[in-house]
């Protein structure tokens, strides 16, 4: 329910400067909880070092993380045509 933590480092990391537009985009094996936004974190992360967030995605992926793994994980064939559609029209909404 987070990005990995080599990710945020990286983004850590970056110098605070003015910079250009970026997006997030992630999966889950879980939706993302409204009391859990990881997605807006990690856009704020990106504010902070100067990036103007054009917008975040997110959508069901296959998940093995435990205990999930036990039963072969969840989300399987995920991200799936629907959600590649989605992904298609988020893409498309973030402009040149």
């Amino acid at each position: 329910m987070d990005f990995h933590p080599r990710l945020r480092r990286f983004v850590e990391e970056l110098p605070s400067k003015q910079r250009r537009k970026a997006f997030v985009f992630g999966t889950s094996g879980l939706p993302e909880p409204r009391f859990r936004r990881y997605t807006r974190r990690l856009a704020r992360l990106l504010g902070r070092k100067g990036f103007e967030v054009a917008g975040t995605f997110s959508c069901r992926g296959f998940d093995t993380w435990l205990p999930f793994r036990l039963v072969g994980g969840i989300g399987k064939n995920r991200p799936g045509t629907v959600d590649l559609e989605a992904a298609r029209r988020f893409a498309e909404g973030l402009g040149g």
